[in-house]
């Protein structure tokens, strides 16, 4: 009996002091509730427009049930959660400790001296515009002493000052090419005919085109204007091919405007890299020498506010949260066997994003968007890339290939989604749009048939289908899901 006794007090100690182990030191790993550090409230109201009496009864406790898993799904934020009444719940959020306010306020301050030394493109291209004193002189600004900066804008400005002489010169022929034009037509001469002889003339030498000429007219006044003509055109159709050339490398050398910039995508990377994470922070610094202090300050305050990091402290973080919940987009998807994508425009997204990130390499051209099941991913000749672990797809941002929820359009909502199966019997999502959303679904589908359509849940590509069909108000979202998927979905999109 006393053997006994003594193993459970044993075990009581030992659970004990691992249990305060665990929360030790308790400033850190214990979050007071609202009682004792006070907070925010938060009450929304549900819209109810169009459902049933059935469908509003517990409306306000299904949404609380699906915003929860999506903020708080380990429940360790220590929020509250109320229904107040069928349509309206409360969000009561703790205040953070003042030393996890501090330490956030410190990283973000670190990270924020960090990306503040970024260049802005726009301002550099349009220095390049500027007297050479000028320039020079912004260029000694943007470079801070920095011989990798240098030598980039060194080349950029000398691409971009070639590129313009030919564009001038190219111009300047063009507008003589015109002038001449315009003599042979009052001469008399067919310019159709002179266009349709002019690239063959440019070929020949001095006396194969004074032959040609005659054969073509016999007035000598009408063959000094050819030859001018013919002159002309040669040095203009030179001077073209080395434009398109220069335009090239011009592009190249622009691009290369992102290697001064540090993203905060590339930074978060190194930062919460589960493995080789110094050797990151020092490649990192190799990129950036003149951000070596900026970058161990970073470090140093992420390292700080890490065991906080992943709390929500901050009531307009949760705002953020609650907004992206069960948002339903769409977006067109370039291919690479797509005639109207430009390839080499599509490869520089691609290097962009594994330099510096999706949110970087993102315009209002086109935008990444993380995959929700990479090994899943059903989208053939889509654009993919990885970073960070993750795969992104690059989606359309232009006008007749998006349907998009943008402040200040008019809304249009979802009125309704349900499981249903596919063509195939596989597991699906059913959707239904309210009259606004069926005009704009029925103008992307309409005009975008043959190509994938990306289905975007709160941001993440869910799926990809071909549209075959103009669809109107009624779509399925397809994929490989199970039935716990179609479910969370589905209950996130009637949320949203």
């Amino acid at each position: 009996m006393n053997k006994n006794l003594t193993s459970k007090i044993i075990l009581i100690i030992v659970l004990v002091a691992v249990g305060a182990w665990t929360l030790y030191p308790p400033g850190d790993k214990l979050k007071p509730g609202i009682d004792l550090a006070g907070g925010t409230s938060l009450i929304y109201e549900i819209d109810t427009h169009g459902l049933t009496v059935s469908e509003r009864k517990d409306v306000a406790a299904e949404m609380i049930t699906v915003l929860r898993r999506r903020i708080d799904p380990a429940n360790i934020q220590n929020l509250i959660w109320r229904p107040l009444g069928s349509n309206r719940f409360e969000i009561q959020m703790p205040l953070a400790s003042a030393e996890a306010r501090q330490r956030r306020e410190e990283y973000i301050n670190a990270e924020k001296a960090l990306l503040d030394k970024n260049l802005s493109p726009s301002k550099i291209l349009r220095s390049l515009e500027q007297p050479a004193e000028d320039r020079a002189e912004a260029f000694k600004a943007f470079a801070q002493g920095d011989p990798n900066r240098v030598e980039i804008l060194d080349k950029l400005a000398t691409v971009h000052d070639e590129h313009k002489a030919l564009k001038n010169k190219r111009d300047e022929l063009h507008s003589t090419l015109k002038t001449t034009e315009a003599k042979m037509s009052a001469a008399g001469l067919d310019l159709d005919k002179v266009h349709g002889n002019r690239n063959d003339w440019a070929k020949l030498d001095t006396q194969e085109l004074e032959q040609t000429l005659k054969e073509f007219t016999d007035v000598n006044d009408s063959r000094v204007l050819l030859t001018e003509y013919v002159k002309t055109y040669s040095e203009w159709s030179r001077v073209a091919d080395e434009l398109l050339a220069k335009q090239v490398q011009y592009k190249d050398a622009r691009g290369t405007i992102d290697r001064l910039n540090l993203s905060r995508d590339q930074l978060n990377v190194c930062l919460e890299a589960p493995k080789n994470r110094q050797a990151q922070i020092e490649k990192l610094k190799a990129d950036f020498p003149d951000r070596v202090s900026e970058i161990d300050n970073v470090v140093a305050a992420y390292d700080s506010y890490s065991p906080y990091k992943g709390r929500l402290d901050d009531p307009m973080q949760l705002k953020r949260m609650l907004k992206g919940a069960g948002i339903l987009e769409f977006r067109i998807l370039p291919r690479q066997d797509d005639p109207q994508v430009d390839k080499a425009l599509i490869d520089s997204y691609v290097t962009r994003i594994e330099e510096k990130g999706p949110q970087y390499a993102s315009d209002t051209r086109y935008m990444w968007f993380e995959i929700e099941n990479y090994e899943e991913w059903g989208a053939p000749g889509s654009i993919v890339a990885p970073f960070g672990g993750k795969y992104y797809v690059l989606a359309s941002n232009q006008k007749d290939e998006t349907m998009l929820h943008n402040p200040g359009e008019k809304s249009w909502k979802l009125v309704k989604a349900n499981p249903t199966t596919d063509d195939m019997g596989r597991r699906a999502i059913g959707f239904l749009l309210d009259d606004r959303g069926g005009n704009l679904f029925q103008n992307i589908t309409g005009k975008n048939i043959g190509r994938p359509l990306c289905i975007l849940l709160d941001d993440i590509a869910i799926s990809a289908p071909n549209i075959s069909v103009k669809i109107r108000r009624q779509g399925i979202i397809t994929g490989s899901f199970t039935q716990t998927a179609v479910d969370d979905m589905v209950n996130k999109l009637n949320a949203g």
